[in-house]
């Protein structure tokens, strides 16, 4: 009983100092792995819009590799960040078949606001990493 007892006083130390030592800094996010678990399945690895879902939606995908040359060259930032946020949800996207990330990673990390910075850095790693797919 006292070793059991010495182990959770233990685990308990540990783990306030863990609690202690967070820091407030967004996590740092791989968004090309990002980009592969949430977006690839329909726009394909590459941004193409080829991947193995695109067939079942309602609307072709466009080529996310051509966002900028189809914006006078200039990357369209922030309306891909509102995109993938939510907070647009314009027909040049095609239609809603696109889920709304925003929300899930809303979900995932919380509405606390170091949740909140998680879920814009998140948001920014996906949106750099499509940036380093233009052509």
């Amino acid at each position: 009983m006292r070793r059991i007892l010495l182990s959770f006083a233990v685990a308990g130390l540990a783990t306030s100092g863990l609690v202690a030592c967070q820091s407030t800094e967004p996590l740092p996010y791989d968004g090309q792995n990002l980009f592969l678990g949430y977006c690839a399945s329909c726009h394909g690895p590459t941004g193409a819009g080829d991947g193995p879902m695109a067939e079942h939606l309602a609307t072709r995908l466009p080529d996310l590799r051509t966002l900028a040359a189809r914006n006078g060259g200039v990357f369209p930032r922030e309306r891909i960040v509102e995109m993938i946020d939510g907070r647009s949800f314009r027909s040049v996207h095609g239609s809603a078949d696109m889920p709304v990330w925003g929300f899930q990673f809303r979900r995932e990390e919380g509405m606390t606001p170091e949740g909140l910075r998680n879920v814009e850095a998140r948001i920014a790693a996906l949106v750099d990493h499509i940036q380093s797919l233009q052509q």
